[in-house]
Protein backbone atom coordinates (compact mmCIF):
# COMPACT_ATOMS: atom_id res chain seq x y z
CA UNK A 1 0.00 0.00 0.00
CA UNK A 2 1.63 3.56 -1.02
CA UNK A 3 2.21 5.43 1.77
CA UNK A 4 1.75 9.08 -0.29
CA UNK A 5 -1.18 10.76 0.69
CA UNK A 6 -3.85 10.81 -1.32
CA UNK A 7 -4.35 14.26 -2.07
CA UNK A 8 -0.53 13.98 -3.90
CA UNK A 9 -1.07 11.20 -5.83
CA UNK A 10 -4.29 12.90 -7.00
CA UNK A 11 -3.41 16.74 -6.98
CA UNK A 12 -3.07 17.03 -10.46
CA UNK A 13 -7.30 15.46 -10.28
CA UNK A 14 -8.01 18.01 -7.91
CA UNK A 15 -6.79 20.74 -9.71
CA UNK A 16 -8.50 19.99 -12.60
CA UNK A 17 -12.28 19.59 -10.47
CA UNK A 18 -10.97 22.67 -8.89
CA UNK A 19 -10.96 24.16 -12.44
CA UNK A 20 -14.37 22.64 -13.26
CA UNK A 21 -15.86 24.68 -10.45
CA UNK A 22 -14.33 28.01 -11.20
CA UNK A 23 -15.56 28.13 -14.51
CA UNK A 24 -18.71 27.47 -14.16
CA UNK A 25 -18.66 29.63 -10.68
CA UNK A 26 -17.28 32.42 -13.05
CA UNK A 27 -19.95 31.60 -15.97
CA UNK A 28 -23.10 31.64 -13.17
CA UNK A 29 -21.41 34.65 -10.89
CA UNK A 30 -21.27 36.88 -14.21
CA UNK A 31 -24.96 35.80 -15.12
CA UNK A 32 -26.29 36.63 -12.04
CA UNK A 33 -23.97 40.12 -11.50
CA UNK A 34 -24.73 41.75 -15.14
CA UNK A 35 -27.74 43.90 -16.02
CA UNK A 36 -27.95 42.51 -19.28
CA UNK A 37 -26.42 39.19 -21.78
CA UNK A 38 -23.62 41.75 -23.01
CA UNK A 39 -21.81 42.96 -20.22
CA UNK A 40 -22.45 39.53 -18.54
CA UNK A 41 -20.15 38.43 -21.08
CA UNK A 42 -18.17 41.10 -20.62
CA UNK A 43 -17.41 40.38 -16.76
CA UNK A 44 -16.89 36.45 -17.51
CA UNK A 45 -14.14 37.71 -20.00
CA UNK A 46 -12.34 39.64 -17.52
CA UNK A 47 -12.53 37.31 -14.40
CA UNK A 48 -11.19 34.38 -16.99
CA UNK A 49 -8.80 36.49 -18.06
CA UNK A 50 -7.66 37.43 -14.30
CA UNK A 51 -8.05 34.12 -13.66
CA UNK A 52 -5.46 32.92 -16.19
CA UNK A 53 -2.68 35.14 -15.41
CA UNK A 54 -2.85 34.15 -11.40
CA UNK A 55 -2.65 30.80 -12.53
CA UNK A 56 0.32 31.02 -14.96
CA UNK A 57 2.02 33.03 -12.24
CA UNK A 58 1.72 30.27 -9.98
CA UNK A 59 3.16 27.38 -12.29
CA UNK A 60 6.07 29.65 -12.65
CA UNK A 61 6.57 30.52 -8.96
CA UNK A 62 6.17 26.95 -8.02
CA UNK A 63 9.72 25.68 -9.01
CA UNK A 64 11.74 28.76 -7.70
CA UNK A 65 9.35 29.64 -4.60
CA UNK A 66 10.27 25.84 -3.75
CA UNK A 67 14.18 26.05 -4.20
CA UNK A 68 14.39 28.70 -2.22
CA UNK A 69 12.10 28.66 0.34
CA UNK A 70 12.33 24.45 0.88
CA UNK A 71 10.07 24.66 3.82
CA UNK A 72 7.31 26.38 2.00
CA UNK A 73 3.94 24.90 3.06
CA UNK A 74 2.22 22.48 0.37
CA UNK A 75 5.20 22.63 -1.64
CA UNK A 76 5.11 19.08 -3.24
CA UNK A 77 1.49 19.65 -4.20
CA UNK A 78 2.93 23.25 -5.75
CA UNK A 79 5.65 21.19 -8.13
CA UNK A 80 3.83 17.89 -8.38
CA UNK A 81 1.01 20.20 -9.93
CA UNK A 82 2.46 22.88 -11.57
CA UNK A 83 2.04 21.47 -14.89
CA UNK A 84 -1.90 21.01 -13.89
CA UNK A 85 -1.74 24.76 -13.23
CA UNK A 86 0.08 25.64 -15.96
CA UNK A 87 -2.60 23.58 -18.47
CA UNK A 88 -5.60 24.90 -16.08
CA UNK A 89 -4.16 28.57 -17.20
CA UNK A 90 -4.64 27.52 -20.40
CA UNK A 91 -8.09 26.67 -20.71
CA UNK A 92 -8.88 29.84 -18.43
CA UNK A 93 -7.35 31.54 -21.41
CA UNK A 94 -9.04 29.77 -24.16
CA UNK A 95 -12.54 30.69 -21.68
CA UNK A 96 -11.16 34.26 -22.03
CA UNK A 97 -10.59 34.45 -25.58
CA UNK A 98 -14.02 32.77 -26.40
CA UNK A 99 -15.87 35.27 -24.39
CA UNK A 100 -14.66 37.94 -26.09
CA UNK A 101 -14.13 36.79 -29.90
CA UNK A 102 -17.79 34.56 -29.67
CA UNK A 103 -20.24 38.12 -28.75
CA UNK A 104 -17.93 40.16 -30.87
CA UNK A 105 -18.01 38.17 -34.02
CA UNK A 106 -21.79 37.78 -34.03
CA UNK A 107 -22.56 41.62 -33.18
CA UNK A 108 -20.19 43.22 -35.54
CA UNK A 109 -16.56 41.69 -36.40
CA UNK A 110 -15.14 45.71 -37.16
CA UNK A 111 -15.48 46.01 -33.58
CA UNK A 112 -12.34 44.04 -32.80
CA UNK A 113 -10.15 47.24 -34.26
CA UNK A 114 -12.58 50.32 -33.07
CA UNK A 115 -10.85 50.60 -30.09
CA UNK A 116 -7.60 52.42 -31.12
CA UNK A 117 -4.10 51.69 -31.86
CA UNK A 118 -3.48 50.36 -28.00
CA UNK A 119 -6.30 47.95 -28.18
CA UNK A 120 -4.91 46.61 -31.28
CA UNK A 121 -1.56 46.13 -29.99
CA UNK A 122 -2.75 44.42 -26.27
CA UNK A 123 -4.98 42.36 -28.80
CA UNK A 124 -1.40 41.05 -31.24
CA UNK A 125 0.53 41.07 -27.84
CA UNK A 126 -2.79 38.22 -26.63
CA UNK A 127 -2.62 36.31 -30.16
CA UNK A 128 1.12 35.72 -29.54
CA UNK A 129 0.55 35.10 -25.68
CA UNK A 130 -2.37 32.64 -26.64
CA UNK A 131 -0.22 30.49 -28.91
CA UNK A 132 2.48 30.39 -26.82
CA UNK A 133 0.28 29.05 -24.06
CA UNK A 134 -1.47 26.60 -26.45
CA UNK A 135 2.24 25.35 -27.69
CA UNK A 136 3.10 24.96 -23.83
CA UNK A 137 0.11 23.16 -22.89
CA UNK A 138 -0.34 20.77 -26.01
CA UNK A 139 3.56 20.18 -25.50
CA UNK A 140 3.64 19.43 -21.73
CA UNK A 141 2.79 15.64 -21.96
CA UNK A 142 5.76 13.41 -21.62
CA UNK A 143 4.91 11.77 -24.83
CA UNK A 144 5.91 15.54 -26.19
CA UNK A 145 9.21 15.48 -24.47
CA UNK A 146 10.21 11.94 -25.76
CA UNK A 147 8.86 13.48 -29.31
CA UNK A 148 10.71 16.21 -29.04
CA UNK A 149 14.00 15.32 -27.15
CA UNK A 150 14.58 16.76 -23.75
CA UNK A 151 17.05 19.77 -25.00
CA UNK A 152 14.64 21.04 -27.22
CA UNK A 153 11.54 20.95 -24.83
CA UNK A 154 13.54 22.33 -22.65
CA UNK A 155 14.09 25.67 -25.10
CA UNK A 156 10.53 25.64 -26.16
CA UNK A 157 9.24 25.79 -22.67
CA UNK A 158 11.57 28.53 -22.20
CA UNK A 159 9.69 30.89 -23.81
CA UNK A 160 7.38 31.27 -20.80
CA UNK A 161 10.04 34.44 -19.90
CA UNK A 162 8.74 36.10 -22.83
CA UNK A 163 5.03 34.79 -22.25
CA UNK A 164 5.16 36.55 -18.79
CA UNK A 165 5.67 40.02 -19.82
CA UNK A 166 3.62 39.91 -23.51
CA UNK A 167 0.85 38.50 -21.25
CA UNK A 168 0.63 41.58 -18.65
CA UNK A 169 1.50 43.89 -21.62
CA UNK A 170 -1.83 42.45 -23.22
CA UNK A 171 -3.73 43.16 -20.07
CA UNK A 172 -2.37 46.12 -19.73
CA UNK A 173 -3.42 47.39 -23.35
CA UNK A 174 -7.01 46.00 -22.76
CA UNK A 175 -7.93 45.36 -19.27
CA UNK A 176 -10.11 47.74 -17.53
CA UNK A 177 -8.62 46.30 -13.72
CA UNK A 178 -5.20 47.51 -14.91
CA UNK A 179 -6.45 50.93 -14.96
CA UNK A 180 -4.91 52.33 -18.10
CA UNK A 181 -7.22 51.15 -20.65
CA UNK A 182 -10.50 49.48 -21.56
CA UNK A 183 -13.17 48.50 -24.00
CA UNK A 184 -16.12 50.16 -25.62
CA UNK A 185 -17.86 47.50 -23.57
CA UNK A 186 -16.87 47.90 -20.42
CA UNK A 187 -19.30 50.00 -18.39
CA UNK A 188 -16.80 49.57 -15.06
CA UNK A 189 -13.98 52.39 -13.94
CA UNK A 190 -10.54 51.48 -14.88
CA UNK A 191 -8.38 49.97 -11.80
CA UNK A 192 -5.01 49.59 -11.74
CA UNK A 193 -5.51 47.40 -8.05
CA UNK A 194 -4.80 44.05 -10.33
CA UNK A 195 -1.90 45.65 -12.06
CA UNK A 196 -0.31 46.17 -9.00
CA UNK A 197 -0.75 42.98 -7.30
CA UNK A 198 0.30 41.07 -11.22
CA UNK A 199 2.94 43.49 -11.39
CA UNK A 200 4.03 42.28 -7.51
CA UNK A 201 3.78 38.46 -8.00
CA UNK A 202 5.81 38.79 -11.52
CA UNK A 203 8.88 40.76 -9.46
CA UNK A 204 8.54 37.74 -6.78
CA UNK A 205 9.07 35.37 -9.30
CA UNK A 206 11.73 37.36 -11.07
CA UNK A 207 13.73 37.67 -7.92
CA UNK A 208 13.19 34.06 -6.57
CA UNK A 209 14.86 32.95 -10.10
CA UNK A 210 17.56 35.06 -9.55
CA UNK A 211 18.17 33.59 -6.19
CA UNK A 212 17.93 29.81 -7.82
CA UNK A 213 20.11 30.41 -10.10
CA UNK A 214 22.83 31.46 -7.75
CA UNK A 215 21.79 28.49 -5.75
CA UNK A 216 20.72 30.22 -2.61
CA UNK A 217 18.20 28.66 -0.61
CA UNK A 218 16.64 30.36 2.80
CA UNK A 219 16.84 27.40 5.24
CA UNK A 220 15.63 27.09 8.97
CA UNK A 221 19.50 26.83 9.73
CA UNK A 222 20.05 30.85 7.84
CA UNK A 223 16.98 31.93 10.84
CA UNK A 224 19.18 30.37 13.79
CA UNK A 225 22.30 32.06 12.55
CA UNK A 226 20.17 35.52 12.42
CA UNK A 227 18.61 34.82 16.03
Amino acid sequence: MSRVPWHLRKVRTLIYVALIFAILGVAVSSALDAPDATHAWVEARELYGLWALSLLLTSMLAGPLSFVLPWVPLKAHLILGRKAIGVSAFVLAVSHVACYLGPTLLRNWSSLFSPGRLWIAGLLLGLAAFADMATLAITSRRKAIRRLGPHRWKRLHRSIYLLLPATLLHATFVGADFGVNKGPDVITDVDAGCLVTMLSLAMAWLILLILRKKRLRWTPAIFRRIR
